[in-house]
């Protein structure tokens, strides 16, 4: 806490360390001259050529393979388009071009009913005047003379049923070719083979010159149709160009995506280039007169001048100490008088996860504006506080963070509401919806909708004090997804901190595959099923509590693994084998043996580097309660036995997570050996019994549970049992052996008597 109190005290007095008694807006009462004749560096001048030079310089690109794998696809699937259809039209020429051309064979194929008619009409009529020598005629004519030669030859007959044919197939794969390319390419059908394989070859080499020289994604469409057009490997035939022009245009994907990195290098080498506006200011120059407000500029040469009276405010920097002070005792107060609401309780390593996060924020923020000006606050993630602290620990302490953190920076910068509601917005709905969700996706979702509503903040803001400004839209909205960015990136190495994993990393380590519980699985699989069923009590029953269901079911996994180091000496694993603890006959190397499970799990929670939040549940299921099995052997062989020496060491359960699985524990065995044929009433008062016995023993002193909560718990640990309980065969003295902690013996009497 100290740490924190001197370092947010001291980041946020930053600007009063050294603060200008003169400030930029200031309206001055006298004249301010240039004492001495100075060159100055007018910083405003650089400014200005910096920015006209960044916005003359084009955005620089790179290229796509993605993209042109896509044109590539395109292309060779319309390409087969092609073949298909054509292959669909029949062979052209479908008739020996010498004795009808290939120009007449074409027109006549495509030509409609009437005009073919109208053609043969004429050229019956033409007969008779076909001669040998052939006119120079328009096609329509020279077909006309063609077919009239036919007839007079006697060879009409033939060539008029390969037509029919001809036409026919063509009619099909005309309609085809209109419903599957646009209109441009009906010149595909009429292309002789030899003529399609070279249109296709040419097709693919503009293809690979055009992807070479790169595509521009928003390129106006005449301008792409230009490039297309105007490319040297394009047939000169008009047909054939216009249909490789439509192909190449429904295929060409643009390939170049802007290149921030080398955009950025780009405007950095020119900046450097870039040398400094000089001015030469004289003696007795009048920088500001009386009555006028100080500009930027002038306030830039004032204080290269020394004229801006620099100080110390120790007024101010007392102030935001006083502030700082007021914020982390009243967050300290919050969450030590308000755990219940709060639902959590702060460890230390939590407190510095908070303050971690916290003080990052806030020096982004102040050495952001005091490099850049107010306006890069835009891109403050402020939601990154509440992303971060509501991940670990619920949306009520987000809130909290949330606000402590608005307070803070409106202490220690000069900011206007314009531009600090949209980031205060944001921070307080990044809080309202980050209640430890359970999976990145979630908290990447609302780094969307913090963007979204620190935009609209803006928006209506600035419509309402008419200083809208576009460019500022996108900044609030981008800010909101740097938020999730940063939080993203920032939780898995935080929660090397923090006492409290969140729900991402629980869900991490409840995976079977993970070390420790495959261990389990593999060297104790009968303590393996006593744990599952122990996990749907537990869960069930933190559900129904409002406690943390992720917590107790990842925590219950892990709070008998210690079992594995002695497998045997537990009676779930033996599996008909002998029971070594006859053997032994000793109840007190028996007991010891019992609860190294305990101290050994811890060992192995240490070694496998669980965080200190699910160790809590190795030795808090257990508390301090009274291994009564072998407590009671030991009374059979001697008079005098101390019960101390038959106890868990503890400590007691010290929250409600690992209290319920104390109770689910102690459960599960009693109910297990409880056959099928067993009434609700004897379950309902086994579980009473033993929830009363936990009780009476003071193992829930700490827990905060009461026996409200008691109540409430027993009728769901008895629903699960009856949705789990399948017909088994019943053993009286199982309980005593499964429980040697005497839960399941009839020693209390029901918690409903209290």
């Amino acid at each position: 806490m100290a740490g924190s109190f001197i370092c947010l005290g001291g980041t946020l007095s930053y600007r009063y360390i050294w603060e200008p008694q003169l400030k930029v807006g200031m309206v001055v009462s006298w004249d301010l001259m240039v004492p001495r004749t100075a060159e100055l560096v007018d910083v405003e001048a650089t400014r200005q050529a910096i920015e006209q030079m960044r916005q003359s310089l084009p955005l620089q690109y790179r290229l796509d393979p993605q993209a042109n794998r896509q044109s590539w696809q395109r292309l060779n699937q319309l390409l087969e388009v092609g073949d298909r259809l054509r292959s669909q039209g029949g062979k052209l020429p479908f008739f020996s071009p010498r004795v009808v051309s290939f120009e007449t064979q074409k027109l006549l194929r495509r030509a409609t009913d009437l005009v073919l008619e109208q053609t043969l009409a004429r050229a019956r009529f033409d007969a008779r005047a076909a001669s040998s020598a052939r006119p120079d005629l328009a096609n329509r004519d020279r077909a006309t003379w063609e077919l009239a030669q036919l007839i007079a030859q006697g060879e009409y007959l033939s060539f008029r049923e390969a037509l029919t044919r001809a036409r026919a197939t063509y009619s099909l794969a005309r309609t085809a070719l209109e419903q599957e390319l646009p209109p441009g390419a009906k010149h595909l059908l009429d292309l002789t083979e030899a003529e399609w394989l070279q249109a296709k070859d040419s097709m693919r080499e503009a293809m690979s010159d055009i992807l070479a020289g790169g595509l521009v994604p928003g390129l106006p469409a005449q301008l792409r149709i230009n490039r297309i057009q105007n490319h040297r490997l394009l047939a000169f035939n008009r047909d054939r160009r216009t249909l490789a022009e439509i192909i190449l245009d429904r295929s060409l994907v643009p390939n170049l995506v802007p290149d921030p990195q080398a955009t950025a290098k780009m405007v950095s080498d020119l900046e450097r280039s870039i040398s400094p506006r000089l001015v030469t200011l004289k003696a007795g120059t009048v920088l500001v007169k009386a009555g006028e407000r100080i500009g930027k500029r002038e306030f830039a040469f004032l204080d290269s001048l020394g004229l801006t009276e620099r100080r110390l405010n120790l007024r101010a920097i007392a102030l935001v100490y006083l502030g700082v002070a007021a914020g982390i005792g009243g967050f300290a107060w919050i969450v030590s008088r308000y755990q219940r609401w709060l639902r959590i309780k702060l460890h230390l390593g939590d407190l510095a996860t908070i303050a971690i996060v916290v003080l990052a924020l806030v020096a982004t923020a102040v050495i952001l504006s005091a490099n850049f000006g107010l306006e890069v606050l835009a891109f403050v993630p402020m939601a990154t506080a509440s992303m971060v602290v509501g991940s670990f620990y619920g949306n009520r302490v987000a809130a909290i963070a949330s606000l402590g953190l608005v307070f803070w920076l409106w202490l220690g910068l000069e900011i206007t509401a314009l531009t600090y509601m949209p980031l205060v917005v944001g921070s307080l709905t990044a809080a309202l919806f980050t209640n430890r969700p359970p999976s990145r996706s979630q908290v990447a979702l609302i780094g969307i909708v913090v963007g979204g509503v620190q935009a609209f903040t803006y928006l209506v803001l600035a419509a309402f004090t008419g200083n809208l400004l576009g460019i500022a839209v996108i900044y609030y909205g981008t800010g909101g997804l740097i938020a999730a960015v940063v939080a993203l990136g920032a939780i898995p190495y935080l929660e090397q901190l923090s006492y409290h994993p969140t729900p991402i990393r629980l869900a991490e380590l409840a995976n079977l595959d993970r070390p420790l519980l495959r261990r389990l699985v593999t060297e104790a699989p009968g303590t393996f099923q006593h744990t599952l069923f122990v996990a749907n009590l537990a869960e069930e029953g933190a559900r129904a509590l409002g406690a943390d269901t992720m917590l107790v079911r990842t925590g219950t996994l892990y709070h008998d693994v210690g079992k594995t180091l002695k497998p045997e000496y537990f009676i779930e694993n033996q599996m008909g084998q002998p029971n070594p603890h006859d053997a032994l006959d000793d109840p007190w190397h028996s007991a010891a043996i019992i609860k190294d499970h305990v101290s050994g799990g811890i060992k192995l929670a240490q070694k496998y580097r669980l965080p200190q939040i699910l160790q809590a549940f190795i030795p808090e299921h257990q508390g301090t309660i009274t291994i009564s099995y072998f407590y009671h052997r030991a009374q059979q062989k001697l008079a005098e036995v101390d019960e101390q020496d038959f106890r868990y060491p503890g400590p007691i359960p010290q929250s409600r997570e690992t209290a319920i699985v104390m109770l689910a524990d102690a459960c599960e065995a009693a109910l297990r050996s409880l056959g099928h044929d067993t009434s609700l009433t004897e379950a309902v008062e086994m579980v009473n019994r033993i929830f009363r016995q936990r009780w009476d023993d003071g193992q829930l002193l700490d827990s905060g549970l009461g026996l409200a909560e008691l109540e409430q718990l027993a009728p769901v640990f008895i629903r699960v049992w009856r949705q789990h309980n399948h017909g088994r065969i019943k053993y009286p003295e199982l309980a005593r052996k499964l429980d040697p902690a005497g839960s399941a013996l009839p020693i209390a009497s029901p918690l409903k008597a209290a």
